[in-house]
């Protein structure tokens, strides 16, 4: 009897022990891959809803370590192991966070270049790391040795019991089946924040999460002759005059949308009353987004390559997950038509990769926020801020350009936004909160509408022929579970899901084409479009259209030559000028067929081999993007005294609303002037007679620009 209790409990100790093991490496993968401990006991600890994120992931370790003794038979061995592949994960994905504030997806395997990239920054790897690892394989041995029992090797009854619980474990979480774990564990999912995800549900349940979104299925019959067959027969779309070569400039306006239709909803003013004048000549109507209250970077991808994110992974976005190589854009498209091709953004250069995105797009210049001053209304920058980098950017520039321009004053949240300086009052039945963010979003929306003036009025005196294409990306999220709207009226009380959705909501995918939801989706999903030229006879067409043939007819109004997917996606845009989810395909008469040579091409240029795409391949992606306004040069440096503030004078090329001044390797406060001078506040007269001075932008730790260095002398 003694016999079989001392064995029950070294039996249950070596379980135990195993259970100890796990936490450890649980703490370790999280520490590393967050980067402070605080962080790390604020997840497990101090933040309730964080908690059920924690216990999921000891199960995920659990379940990998019970495979792993299944298959190799002895835990020490087993354990090392996993430990070493997922701690090594966990540090990289550590490095890559604290230095581009992105941790570690799933689809970085498929970017090689930014691995290289980051391979360069090991030395930058804190001290506390390496401690961390060290302490944890001293820990390890340690607990190993003092409990011997773990060591033995299993047999193969407990190597079967161990699968079993593996398959269990890593079933059950993986795959919400046969229950929802995950829902009932109340695990909350954003597809456009991934450090919010990270953050609430740790490493490894958000890569298991973004897995489910990563996969694309090569379509049936995919070959190199089935591309060149469909290559060689989409001819020219329309008439091209290569003499004639307008500015092109698109401009998607954050969160714009026609609060007008609200018809329970009285306005003091008409929010969008330029753009409503303007659609008495000129071409406009309604865009389908494929997004709702945010993802722009979706309809950023489909409005520049004519790609839809319909053929992607529900939840997909593509400027995360694929666009690691050169994919044909408007921006290529023209450039080799001999455009200056710029893209421009009040938001940082990282915002979604843009960095990478616009460079593998054909970019030749990316002004980011970086380079804006800081001129608000909100918390955003300003859209009149954008308006005037764009035509800084035609007046500048010899020849013509492309622009793709976004903006970000109207971006969201719309409560108490403005404060004070509301300009739309509303009247209604409805809340006050309803009141106040229907008031602020439409003061931002009024801003759109004067900035869409701005350029409009700009151009119309300007010599150069110019397009402007103006058009809001989705509507604004007013309110969690679309309450605005309800409250206003716009749409019924039962309609919709919850804004924020759960890891099992299919968001944007929950409707089933009801003649309900068909009106739910035309409500809450068509922003206005509106396509205003200067030089053009006065002719209207009308645009209801999806963001992906935005391009194709731009190309044709501006009669530049297009490309075989350009031409193909012209034409298939007068047969089906709307692409919806699939679900409502039979209710708009598309039939699925009638897209599969659309979905054969787009999967070739996006995941194939590009075999449409023939010598272009590798001429597509910019080789060296500029950022900014070129190579900065600092000519002349005085110091000067005004009362007792000490600055110098910095003059020079290229400078903008974000550049710094580092005086000997360290940045002092910078001040840009209107002349494009740089005022830079110095606390210590003596250091600036020899010191050496330089200009940069960017974010800590990552230079977009840089000047010469100028060496003061005495």
């Amino acid at each position: 009897m003694e016999q079989k209790k001392e064995r029950f409990l070294n039996y249950i100790k070596s379980r135990y022990a195993l259970w100890i093991l796990t936490l450890i490496l649980v703490f370790m993968i999280e520490l590393l891959n967050r980067g402070k401990v605080q962080d790390l006991t604020k997840w497990v600890f101090k933040e309730e809803s964080f908690f059920p994120a924690f216990v999921l992931t000891y199960g995920i370790v659990y379940g990998i370590l019970s495979l792993f003794i299944a298959l190799i038979g002895r835990a020490q061995i087993a354990y090392w192991t996993i430990s070493t592949v997922l701690v090594l994960i966990a540090f990289i994905s550590g490095i890559k966070w604290k230095l581009i504030e992105v941790p570690l997806m799933p689809w970085d395997v498929t970017m090689t270049d930014e691995a290289m990239d980051l391979s360069g920054y090991l030395h930058e790897v804190p001290i506390k790391m390496v401690i961390a690892i060290l302490a944890f394989v001293a820990v390890g041995i340690l607990l190993f040795k003092k409990l011997p029992h773990v060591q033995r090797k299993f047999s193969w009854k407990e190597r079967g019991l161990f699968l079993a619980l593996s398959i269990v474990l890593l079933g059950v979480i993986t795959t919400d089946k046969p229950i929802a774990i995950k829902k009932h564990f109340g695990i909350e999912y954003s597809r456009t924040i991934q450090d919010l995800n990270y953050k609430k549900n740790g490493f490894l349940i958000s890569t298991i999460l973004n897995v489910d979104q990563a996969i694309v299925e090569k379509p049936k019959g995919y070959s190199e002759e089935k591309i060149k067959s469909l290559v060689g027969s989409n001819s020219k779309s329309g008439k091209v005059d290569p003499k004639v070569n307008p500015n092109v400039i698109v401009i998607l306006s954050e969160s714009l949308w026609d609060m007008t239709k609200m018809k329970d909803v009285k306005l003091s003013k008409d929010p969008l009353s330029f753009y409503h004048s303007l659609q008495k000549k000129y071409s406009s109507g309604e865009m389908l987004s494929p997004a709702y209250g945010g993802w722009t970077a979706n309809v950023e991808f489909e409005v520049l390559t004519g790609n839809t994110v319909r053929f992607l992974p529900q939840g997909a976005i593509p400027y995360n997950q694929y666009i690691n190589h050169g994919v044909d854009s408007l921006a290529s498209i023209l450039g080799r038509q001999g455009y200056n091709t710029t893209a421009i953004s009040p938001t940082h250069s990282r915002f979604y990769q843009a960095n990478k995105v616009y460079q593998n797009f054909g970019f030749s210049r990316f002004i980011s926020g970086e380079f804006f001053e800081d001129k608000k209304k909100g918390p955003y920058i300003a859209d009149e801020e954008v308006a005037k980098k764009i035509i800084e950017t035609t007046d500048k520039s010899s020849g013509s350009d492309f622009i793709f321009a976004n903006t970000m004053e109207n971006h969201g949240s719309y409560i108490d936004k403005y404060k004070d300086k509301k300009t739309v009052k509303v009247e209604g039945q409805m809340s006050a909160e309803t009141k106040d963010m229907l008031e602020n979003y439409a003061t931002g929306a009024a801003d759109a509408d004067e900035m869409l003036k701005q350029l409009v009025e700009h151009y119309q005196k300007s010599k150069e022929p110019t397009i402007v294409v103006f058009f809001g990306d989705h509507l604004p999220p007013l309110g969690r579970n679309y309450s605005a709207y309800k409250d206003a009226k716009y749409i019924d009380k039962d309609s919709g899901p919850d804004f924020l959705p759960s890891a099992s909501t299919d968001y944007g995918d929950q409707t089933k084409g009801s003649v309900k939801e068909l009106d739910f989706l035309n409500k809450m999903y068509r922003t206005p479009l509106m396509v205003w030229n200067n030089y053009l006879p006065e002719h209207q067409d009308k645009l209801d259209i999806s963001p992906n043939f935005i391009g194709p007819y731009v190309l044709n109004l501006a009669q530049k030559e297009g490309t075989y997917y350009t031409n193909y996606l012209y034409n298939l845009s007068k047969k089906y000028p709307m692409i919806p989810p699939q679900e409502y395909y039979s209710q708009m008469k598309i039939k699925p067929e009638d897209l599969a040579d659309y979905q054969m091409m787009q999967y070739d240029v996006m995941f194939g081999e590009q075999y449409g795409y023939g010598k272009l391949k590798d001429q597509i992606a910019t080789k060296k993007m500029i950022f900014g306004y070129g190579d900065m040069t600092i000519e002349n440096v005085e110091l000067q005294l005004s009362g007792s503030e000490k600055t110098i004078h910095v003059t020079g090329k290229n400078f903008s609303g974000g550049s710094e001044i580092y005086l000997d390797g360290k940045a002092i406060e910078t001040k840009y002037q209107s002349d494009g001078s740089l005022i830079g506040v110095v606390k210590d007269e003596g250091k600036v007679a020899t010191a050496k001075i330089q200009v940069k932008n960017g974010p800590k730790g990552i230079d977009l620009a840089v000047s010469n260095v100028y060496q003061m002398k005495k």
